[in-house]
């Protein structure tokens, strides 16, 4: 598995299709997802609060969340597709 810079921007520009667009958006939601529970559970427990350990798990979810994406497990991608495709033929 290749191991991306989470903050390399660069990709964005890469996106040509909207099947990679779908990809990108879920990659983006679950790693929000992780991101903002695992906050709350932080600030339960006090735990991970400094700058090393931020850049870590921040880095860690946003592997979780390729995975998580890459399986296509929830389907995210394939609910926005069909939502789309029914936008574009109603607005028609």
């Amino acid at each position: 598995m290749k191991i991306e810079a989470y903050w390399d921007l660069n990709q964005l520009s890469q996106i040509k299709s909207k099947s990679q667009a779908l990809k990108a958006f879920e990659e983006e939601f679950v790693h929000m997802f992780l991101k903002e529970s695992r906050k709350s559970i932080q600030s339960i427990n006090g735990t991970h609060s400094g700058f090393d350990s931020k850049m870590y798990w921040d880095m860690f979810d946003m592997q979780m969340a390729k995975a998580i994406s890459d399986s296509d497990a929830l389907g995210i991608k394939e609910y926005l597709a069909k939502a789309l495709e029914s936008y574009q033929k109603n607005s028609k």
